[in-house]
C-alpha cells in the first residue's frame, strides 16, 4: 500500500476535490482532504473511513482525517452567480487574443481581449477578458481590473489566486478569489477571478 493508491481512491468519493495521505513507519498518521460543500465534513470523513476499511482492509482513525471545505460551482447554487463556460485563443507573433464565455441566469456573454504573448501577458489577458465579460454582465457602472495573479504549482494542492480592483461609485475595493488547478491553467485563472467577483457582488 502507498499514499498514491489511497489518495486516488479518496479523490473518487463524492465531494472530495483532492487529498494528501501521510505515512510514518507503515501507518497513516494524517489524511488531509480538500472538499466542496455538497456534503458535511462528518459525512465525508465517515465515507473515507468506511471505504478504506472495505477496499484496503485498513482502519483509519477518524481523528486523523482533516477536511477543509471550499465553495465550488458544483456545491453552490448557481442561481444569480456568474459561471465560466469556456474560452478560445489565438496567438500571433507578439500578441495573444482570448475570447472568454460566461453565463448568467441562462444568458451567455463573451468578450475578446488582446495582450502580449508572454507568460505574464497571457495570464493577465485571460483574467482581464474574464473581468471585462463580468462588467458586461453586471452593467451597473462597476469597473474591474487585475491587481495581481499568483500561480502556485509547487504546493500540495496547486492553485491560482487572483486579486481584483473594483471601482464603484468612486470607491475602490480589493477582491480576492482562488481556484484549484486541475487541467487547464487558463480556465483556473478565469474561475479564480470569478470567485473574487461572486464572493463580493452576489454574497
Amino acid at each position: 500500500m502507498d499514499s498514491a493508491s489511497f489518495e486516488n481512491f479518496i479523490n473518487k468519493i463524492t465531494g472530495v476535490i483532492n487529498s494528501k495521505v501521510i505515512w510514518e513507519e507503515g501507518e497513516i498518521t494524517e489524511v488531509h482532504v480538500l472538499a466542496n460543500k455538497q456534503r458535511s465534513a462528518k459525512q465525508i470523513a465517515r465515507d473515507i473511513e468506511s471505504a478504506i476499511l472495505v477496499t484496503f482492509s485498513y482502519r483509519v482513525d477518524k481523528n486523523k482525517i482533516s477536511i477543509a471545505q471550499i465553495e465550488t460551482e458544483t456545491s453552490a447554487d448557481s442561481t444569480g452567480r456568474i459561471i465560466f463556460e469556456g474560452f478560445s485563443l489565438r496567438t500571433y507573433d507578439n500578441t495573444i487574443e482570448y475570447n472568454v464565455e460566461l453565463s448568467f441566469k441562462e444568458e451567455t456573454y463573451s468578450v475578446t481581449e488582446t495582450g502580449l504573448n508572454t507568460m505574464s501577458g497571457r495570464i493577465k489577458t485571460m483574467a482581464k477578458s474574464t473581468l471585462k465579460a463580468v462588467e458586461k454582465i453586471i452593467n451597473d457602472g462597476a469597473i474591474f481590473d487585475v491587481a495581481d495573479i499568483i500561480v502556485n504549482k509547487n504546493h500540495t494542492v496547486p492553485y491560482v489566486c487572483v486579486m481584483v480592483n473594483m471601482i464603484f461609485g468612486g470607491k475602490e475595493e480589493i477582491l480576492i478569489g482562488s481556484a484549484i488547478i486541475k487541467d487547464d491553467l487558463n480556465e483556473t485563472i478565469s474561475k479564480a477571478a470569478l470567485d473574487a467577483i461572486n464572493r463580493r457582488v452576489y454574497k
